[in-house]
């Protein structure tokens, strides 16, 4: 399995659709911050307007294009650039929502602009280094996608699915928005021009090699030296090189990816603590509880504890 897809396994997307739009006339809507998610508009007909606050921000979004705000940024969306936003509880009171779940706001016989709206979750983990490194907003315009004729046809679906109410139309569009996910980051990747991030290590060669040799073998006594060795790299110039693109040492993130599998197991499998400890590459137990405790906050039967009543 190549690493972006070992990657994005491990961080657990999974997506919620909310509802189609159909805003029409003047309206304007503003969505408050929300942590530990990303939303997603997708525009399958007509315009509209969005801004950042934060990041002063204002641009407009075109059918056929994707917004992905990360770290639930807080924006507005509107027909024009100088039309007010109202919070978004109160839009929704004002807005009728159809039995196909389309949000239809204003005259409907004039022009307006349909998205698709939802929300990805990262149930893995939101403090992945990957996800840390993605923009706070990725704008993918429909011009972006001509190397990607399915992506087209992917929004059509979507546009048909969500209009049609039918059995089973919710849970396709969420699968159909994974991929769309997927895709953008891939656009977003070929698109960067940044010299740093955890994109470049992606598609570092020498670097990349390492990562999937730590993502398969989490078990194994892994060195500085090794990892170096497996780059072609020398020790101090590998370590130099993953510090800048990831903002992590290698052995650290060595240490994060064996946590974050011990959590897995823990959650779910029978694994006694100590297999769990041996299965992620720690023969002395006690280090690993000790570790555990450190970096996540309590301890592995403890954490199996909290998390299987949850389940």
């Amino acid at each position: 399995m190549d690493v972006l897809s070992e990657i994005l396994d491990k961080v657990e997307l999974t997506s919620s659709y909310w509802y189609r739009t159909s805003f029409a006339g003047d309206w304007g809507i503003s969505l408050p911050q929300e942590e530990n998610l990303a939303r997603f508009h997708i525009v399958t007909h007509g315009e509209f307007w969005y801004e950042v606050p934060k990041l002063k921000l204002k641009a407009l979004a075109e059918q056929g294009d994707i917004l992905i705000f990360f770290k639930g940024m807080e924006h507005t969306m509107a027909s024009a650039p100088k039309i007010k936003a109202e919070p978004a509880v109160e839009f929704r009171a004002k807005a009728n929502l159809t039995e196909a779940q389309v949000l239809e706001y204003g005259d409907q016989s004039k022009l307006k602009a349909n998205v698709v709206c939802g929300h990805f979750c990262f149930n893995g983990g939101p403090d992945h280094p990957f996800l840390n490194s993605l923009p706070n907003v990725v704008h993918i315009k429909s011009a972006d996608n001509s190397h990607s004729p399915w992506l087209a046809m992917l929004l059509s679906i979507i546009e048909q699915e969500a209009k049609s109410g039918l059995p089973g139309s919710n849970t396709l569009v969420r699968k159909l928005t994974e991929i769309i996910f997927v895709q953008a980051l891939r656009i977003h990747m070929y698109k960067s021009n940044k010299n740093a991030g955890f994109f470049k290590l992606i598609e570092n060669p020498q670097l990349s090699k390492t990562l999937e040799a730590i993502h398969h073998s989490l078990d194994k006594k892994w060195g500085l030296d090794d990892l170096a060795g497996i780059a072609g790299m020398s020790r101090t110039n590998y370590s130099v090189k993953f510090k800048e693109l990831s903002g992590m040492t290698p052995l650290d993130y060595l240490t994060y990816c064996r946590l974050e599998k011990a959590k897995q197991l823990l959650k779910e499998s029978g694994k006694s603590v100590p297999e769990v400890s041996e299965a992620i590459g720690y023969s002395a137990h006690e280090h690993f509880q000790k570790l555990f405790k450190k970096k996540i906050g309590k301890t592995p039967s403890a954490y199996r504890k909290e998390n299987s009543e949850k389940v």
